[in-house]
């Protein structure tokens, strides 16, 4: 079986799921229950995450092939850094699946030991366009509808810096995480900034 150690699924978390599983499936590997399957599936993938998959990485595998199914919201460039060696020289049968929105919010040096695999999702980069473009009056409807359905802030501001490559979006991006952050408050200041 020639298979490459890490894979960057670029898409939505729910679709590259169902690809590595069928992935799975079609080279006869059952990973659901399986104590050589382990699933990162975190808001926020921080330094202890990473430090906790590499030991986890390090040790054989009981049943052939150990598969690591890495789907954060968010995933820290500190966090980043810490997969780069285990990511370039993993154990035999060890593979690695990192899911992200957009290849561009992985680090290059991370990027460089994966192989990029597209899967569908959600194009949040659409509506980010859409904002933009918005009256200021159309932009605070969109807030509202925004919020009221409890969108995901970050994910939409990342498509948003993406889209704009702007200073108010980027500094509004490293308050987003915060849990005392107002998503209202936050695009309504972008709203009238941009």
């Amino acid at each position: 079986m020639d298979l490459h150690h890490a894979y960057l699924l670029v898409g939505g978390s729910k679709e590259a799921e169902e690809f590595l599983h069928s992935f799975w499936n079609e080279r006869g590997v059952k990973l659901v229950g399986s104590p050589d399957f382990f699933s990162y599936s975190l808001p926020l993938f921080g330094i202890d995450d990473a430090r906790k998959l590499n030991e986890q990485a390090v040790r054989k595998a009981f049943t052939g092939q150990k598969v690591f199914f890495i789907s954060p919201e968010k995933i820290l460039f500190e966090a980043q850094n810490a997969l780069l060696k285990t990511f370039e020289d993993p154990i035999e049968d060890t593979h690695f699946f990192l899911v992200t929105r957009d290849e561009e919010l992985i680090l290059p040096t991370l990027r460089s030991r994966m192989m990029t695999l597209r899967v569908s999702g959600k194009d949040e980069s659409h509506d980010a366009e859409k904002f933009l473009n918005l009256s200021i009056k159309d932009r605070m409807a969109f807030i509202k509808k925004f919020v009221d359905k409890e969108e995901n802030l970050s994910i939409f501001l990342d498509k948003l810096l993406l889209v704009s490559k702007s200073k108010p979006v980027y500094n509004m991006r490293r308050f987003s995480d915060d849990r005392a952050a107002s998503p209202r408050l936050i695009l309504e200041h972008l709203a009238l900034n941009l």
